[in-house]
Parts: C-alpha cells; structure tokens; sequence
C-alpha cells in the first residue's frame, strides 16, 4: 500500500472507530457568566484526589450543549480551561450534577496562536515571537490579498513584479526561504522562488500568524526566513450566517465575494467564493500595453467539521483560478497591423483532512493529510489588429506548461498540561512532490522527503522554560540536514518576558535547480543534481512588556536578530566558451538587525508605534575597505479608533521605509555605491455601521502620497525589471469604497 493510499486510511478508519470509545453519560454544564449560554470546546480536567483506585487524570471537551461525563467514582478535583475565559478549578463529588458558571477574562482573543505550538495558545505564552493580525485589523486595512496586510508590517517588506506578482522579505531575507502555510498546510507552486502573495484572498481569514526566523525543524525546509500561517474562518458564533462582500478602488478594481456559515450540533460548515476583477492601468493609457497587467482570479472555498466528545475531524478545499494579459504594443507595416499577447494562467486546488484526537491524559494526537495543485500556463498569441483573429505560436519557447503536486502527510503527539514541569511534541512529516513540465530533464521529476521531529519544554524553575528540539530528515535527491533548534523564555514581575532562541535552518533545492533543462537557441541552462541544501543559523533576543492601568493597555517589545545563511544556491556561468549556466552552491548571506515596537490600547483607541533597522551583508567587505552591513530603517505609525455610540471605526496606516545602501563593483576593480531611495505608504479608511453592525460601508485612501516607483541606482537585472532605473511599487493613489454585509440567524 502506498504511503499516499494508508494515510487516507488511517483517516478513515479514524473518523469511523474512534467515535466508539468515547462515554455518553453528562454530569457537568459549563456556562457563560454573562450571557447563561452552554459553552462548548472547553477542556475539562478531572484529577481524582486519592491513590486509590481509578486515580488516572481524565480529560474531556464540552459538548455543544456544554456538558461532560467524567464517569467519576470518587471525589475529585475539576479544572476547566477554554480561551477567553478565567480557569476555573473546584473540588467535585462522583455522581454529581454541576452547573459551572465560567467568566470571561481580559485576554484578547486576537492573540490566539496555534503555529508552532503544542496546543492551542496565547501569543504572550509563547516561547516564540508571534504576530497576529486578527480579522478586524485586516477589514480596517481594506485588505484584497496577503501583501496588502504584510506591507503594513514591520520588517516585512513587499516586493512587485507585474506579471509574477508580490513576495515578501521579513527581516531582510527572501521570500523563497519564508514558508506559506494556509491551516497549517504549506502552499506549493513558486514562481522564481516565490509564492505570490496576490494570490491568497482575505476574504475568508480570521487571523494570520506571523513567527520571524527558523521554523525549520517544525515545518522543514523554506522556513529559514520565518512562517506565515493564514487561519481561515470554518464556523461562525451563529447557528446560520451568510456574508456579502463588495469592493472597489479607483485604479479599475472591481471584487465580490460571498460566504455561508452554519452549524447545527456536532457539525460545522462553511462555503465562500468569489470573483477579484482588475481592469489593468498605465500612467500614460494610450496603448494595448499596460503596467500593471489586467487580472482576473475566481476562488471557492469549501469546509465540513464534525466534533463528537474529544474527537474532531475536518476537511477543507480551496480552489483559485486566475489569468493575466500581458498585451504587446501594435506593430504596424504598410500591409498589416498585428501585436503579441501573453496570458497567463494558474491554478490552484489545495485539499486537506484532518484529524484531532485529545485523549484522557491531555494528550493531543493531530493528523493531517493534504493535496496541493498548482498549473501555470504560458501562451503567447499574435492577434491580428484589422480582425481581431488570434493565432497560438507555434515556437516551443513561446509557450509553457508546469504542474507540480505535492502529498503531505503529518501526524503530532503533544503533551501539554499547564501544572507539569514536562511538556513534549513528536511528529512526523512526509511530502511527495512531483513537477511536470518541458523545462525539467526528462519532463517529469520526483522529490521526497520524510522527516521525524520533537521538542521537550522544561520548566527548569517557577516561569524558566527551555525548548530544545531537533528535526531528522531523509531527502530522496539530496543529503537533508539534521536540524537543532533551543528556545527560552522567562516571565519576570507578572508583567515581563524575556525570550532567546538559536535555530538551525534549511532550504531544500528545488525541482527547478535540481532538475531543470532549458536548451534553445537563446537558452543554454541546466538544473544541478548535485546541489546541497542551504542552511542557516538564528539567534533571537527579545523582550517583552506589558501592563493595565484600569482601562489603559500598555505593551512593548525590544528584539535584536542575527541571521547567516550558508550554501545559497545561484545560478552561476560554469561553461564560458557555450554560455552553459547552471546553480551552484556559491553564496553566503547575512542579515542583522532590531525592532522595537510599542502599542498603546484604551476600549476606543489603539495606537501602535514601532521603529526597526535591518542591515543586509556586504560581501565584498570580506576585502574591501567598506560597511560590513548596509542598514536600511523602517517607521511604523498605526492608529485605530472607534466611536461606538456613532457606528464609527476609523484608522490610519503610516510605513517610511528609509534608503538601502549597498555597493557594486566594477570590471576595473573600482567599488562603487548603489541606492533604493526612500519611501512612504499612508492609508486612511473610515467605516459606518448600521443594524447592530450588520451592515457596513468603508471608503478611504490608500497609498496617500502616491508611491508609483522607487528609484533605484542600479538593478538585479531580473527578467522583468526592463533595466530601468526605477523599481515599480504600486499604480499609485487609489480612493476605495466597499459594502459588508453580514446576515445572521440566533
């Protein structure tokens, strides 16, 4: 049986028996305080106080009603924990029926994590750094897609291209070594080594988790940079919901989409989709050729959950489909008028099933098994202009095809109980890729990969914990690295945390530079069978603060990075005489660098203010005479506030990213300096609520100061910059307005 076939059957079977071994009898109802409604998914503990007997901890989930059956024979005590609400802990006789009453506590569920962690968390619990960008943070940027949200971010810095899209660096390095997840399950299909950005909707998130370096020995390769993990929504708060989303934006933007949500006893389900539209645009609109490219993306998504006592399961479908034009300018002779046109389309299906089992001791045993698709065709047509009529070229280079797949399989064994000094995670992660295409040898190329993982988190005294891990690897076309990880963190004074980290990372070789043949008469590139994978390492310092003066919130966090990434893989010239490229293990990159970040929270107001400073490596100061690093800043300014009485939310987004140095060389030997200018983002939107916020209309600015190109001294010479010297960043000022309405059913 093949690894693929026994995962699925192992779900299966899963979701069939499991249900059997679960108890039925109620002696315990959780409630809310406040609004007297059964709360369910609370983790219920009971701990019989004597030896004797039947002394085994058991652990158990309310129900939707809010009740649990621990089947207790003697005295014991009971522990009630749920996010959001204050722990309750009381002593319980065996046989008893119990009303607990739960309160709500001041923890802001916008700081729910679940990336890298042993069980569902809070941000400040964690031995890891973590950003969360909630739901209503995203609809106050007005946010299309993920680079809308990440550009607002400190230390991260998007970048564009017009036809292969938007990437991300975070802390300076690049988006081919941050990995993409979406519910856990990574994104395949990159485009020059990254994941387009422009291509993962907002119209269905509820948070985005955002952990700054390796992630490695969690989640494999491509996670030297860091991991963006998009949670989306799968149920709602009301037993029936539909959403209705309408947007615009000045510069040809026209988006819709819609979502139903509903829930009824142990099940949940969801369903959205939707259609993004932009019209294309160029300062100078007096030909077929644009810019920025016309777009146009469909999408749907699909989700079924089903509960029953500690047992979850789930399974989830996202399916996008999107095309670009790239039209030619005309070409005209004295008997004919004709042009060129590329367009571009891709797909994207991903699928995954999971499996979440929480069994007596507060084990957790979490199984996922996902599918991802991803097709990018490339046709060029020559349109004739007099009858319209278009023709496929016929030239192999003018068209291209590639489908990669990938399989993943991923199981985790977590033990995580607030009152022990010894809490671990097991795992492994399989992932099967394949990649079809003209441009790899042979046309179609496996690679597979099958990893094992753990951590121990020792509590060494009263608020020391110590997270060691490592990660063991087997790679079929290259030699996979054994990758260490070591976190600490350390709660002070109730109100400060110190956290430091060392993390090994890795990048796998690609498909593409393994593997790829590019032969034409233009062309002479070959993939490398014999690349190594890159590996890096981090180390991490921060610290934290945070205090509550009534109804003030104050928070602060200081951090300082280093990152030294050997082995990077470069296309270099091996074979001067017949212009043969091929990748090469060649260079080395550094980053360093340091954030601080403040947010200041009342009930109506929040306002967030941060400064950060990346230096980027200089690797001809291993011989010259100049800065090891050339350090770039950023300034951040946000400010949210909100007048209830009114229905009025309103906010501003502020960004100056400063000059980034750097230095070349010239074929003499003489050194000189380069340059990406300055610039600034500023985003204003206002919203107005009606009918007890089921209806809301958003208008507003973005890109205030009209950001079009970044001027630049010199360039990569990448395929589609056209060797300018401007770096394109946006189509400029755009005004905006959007309607949400959100209907409901109690």
């Amino acid at each position: 049986m093949s690894c693929r076939s026994a995962s699925w059957y192992v779900l299966i079977l899963t979701w069939f028996v499991l249900p059997a071994f679960a108890q039925a009898q109620g002696i315990v109802t959780v409630l809310d305080s406040a609004t007297l409604q059964p709360v369910n998914d609370a983790v219920v503990i009971f701990q019989p106080l004597q030896k004797s007997g039947d002394s085994k901890q058991k652990v158990f989930y309310t129900n939707q009603y809010g009740e649990v059956s621990g089947n207790l024979q003697e005295k014991a005590m009971i522990y009630i924990q749920l996010l959001g609400y204050e722990t309750f802990q009381d002593t319980i006789a065996p046989s008893a029926t119990n009303t607990i009453y739960l309160s709500r506590s001041a923890v802001n569920l916008s700081e729910v994590v679940v990336t890298g962690q042993y069980d569902i968390n809070t941000s400040d619990k964690s031995v890891y750094n973590v950003t969360v960008i909630d739901e209503a943070t995203i609809q106050s940027m007005a946010a299309q897609h993920l680079g809308d949200v990440l550009e607002n971010q400190l230390n991260c810095r998007v970048e564009q291209d017009n036809i292969l899209g938007s990437s991300v660096r975070i802390n300076g390095i690049s988006g081919q070594h941050v990995k993409i997840l979406i519910d856990g399950v990574n994104l395949v299909g990159r485009e020059n080594g990254n994941i387009d950005l422009n291509q993962i909707n907002m119209n269905n998130v509820e948070r985005i988790e955002i952990i700054e370096g390796p992630m490695s020995v969690s989640y494999g390769t491509d996670a030297i940079g860091g991991v963006i993990n998009i949670v989306t929504r799968k149920s709602s708060n009301y037993p029936l919901q539909a959403d209705l989303n309408l947007y615009y934006e000045s510069a040809g933007t026209y988006n819709g989409d819609v979502a139903v949500l509903w829930r009824k006893n142990n099940n949940t389900f969801s369903i959205s989709g939707g259609r993004y539209f932009f019209d294309g645009f160029s300062v100078s609109d007096t030909t077929r050729f644009m810019e920025w490219k016309p777009k146009q993306q469909y999408f749907a998504s699909f989700n079924y959950g089903y509960s029953f006592k500690s047992l979850k399961l789930n399974f989830k479908s996202d399916f996008m489909d999107q095309e670009i034009q790239n039209k030619g300018n005309p070409v005209l002779t004295p008997y004919q008028a004709y042009a060129f046109d590329d367009y571009y389309l891709t797909r994207r299906w991903n699928n995954a099933l999971s499996a979440d089992l929480r069994f007596k001791n507060n084990g957790k045993l979490q199984i996922t098994t996902g599918n991802s698709y991803y097709r990018h065709i490339r046709n060029t047509y020559r349109i004739d202009m007099v009858t319209l009529d278009q023709v496929l070229l016929a030239a192999e280079e003018s068209q291209d095809t590639a489908v990669f797949t990938s399989w993943i399989v991923r199981g985790t064994y977590s033990q995580n109980l607030p009152n022990r000094k010894v809490n671990y995670q097991a795992g492994y992660d399989i992932n099967l890729e394949s990649g079809n295409s003209g441009k790899l040898a042979d046309g179609l190329q496996h690679i597979n990969d099958y990893a094992l993982f753990g951590s121990i988190e020792y509590q060494v005294v009263s608020h020391l914990y110590l997270r060691p891990g490592i990660r063991f690897s087997y790679n079929s076309k290259y030699g996979a690295p054994v990758t260490p990880s070591l976190n600490l963190k350390y709660d002070f004074l109730t109100r400060y945390s110190l956290r430091a980290s060392y993390a090994h990372g890795f990048r796998a070789p690609s498909l593409k530079e393994l593997d790829l043949y590019f032969v034409d008469v233009n062309h002479n590139v070959l993939g490398n069978p014999n690349l190594e994978a890159e590996t890096s390492n981090n180390y991490l310092v921060s610290f934290s603060a945070a205090n509550q003066v009534g109804a003030f919130n104050f928070s602060a966090d200081v951090s300082l990075f280093y990152n030294d990434i050997n082995n990077i893989i470069s296309l270099a010239l091996v074979e001067p005489v017949t212009q043969l490229y091929t990748y090469v293990n060649i260079d080395r990159y550094k980053t360093t660098g340091g954030t601080f970040s403040a947010v200041f929270k009342t009930s109506r107001m929040t306002f967030t203010t941060g400064f950060s400073l990346t230096g980027i490596y200089n690797t001809l100061s291993d011989s010259l005479d100049i800065d090891a690093f050339s350090m770039t800043p950023e300034f951040q300014n946000n400010f949210l506030f909100t007048f209830p009485k009114a229905g009025f939310e309103g906010a501003v987004y502020f960004k100056n990213t400063g000059t980034t140095p750097g230095y070349g060389l010239e074929t003499d030997g003489t050194v000189y300096q380069t340059f990406i200018a300055a610039f600034t983002i500023m985003d204003l939107s206002i919203t107005k609520y009606f009918l007890k916020k089921q209806v809301a209309f958003s208008i507003g600015v973005k890109n205030l100061f009209d950001v079009t190109n970044i001027q630049s001294s010199s360039l990569s010479g990448a395929v589609h910059t056209g060797g300018s010297d401007s770096i394109p960043y946006s189509v400029g000022r755009m005004v905006f307005g959007g309607i949400r309405l959100k209907l409901y059913k109690d």
